[in-house]
């Protein structure tokens, strides 16, 4: 028996996604945007809190 040389063509559907797209509205989106957004801004946020603890004082 012998193997017929070159790649195995696959047969793909890809007419549909796999997974629906998220809403846009309610309860669940609104979470979603927050968190996002917080994991967006936290690391610059937590830089200049670290850079100014670490800084001298002016008075």
């Amino acid at each position: 028996m012998s193997f017929p040389e070159g790649p195995i063509e696959t047969e793909q559907d890809d007419s549909h996604d796999a997974v629906d797209p998220a809403p846009t509205d309610g309860f669940v989106a609104g979470i979603t945007r927050a968190v996002r957004k917080h994991v967006a801004t936290w690391p610059g946020r937590y830089v200049e809190m670290r850079v100014e603890a670490r800084s001298p004082r002016r008075k």
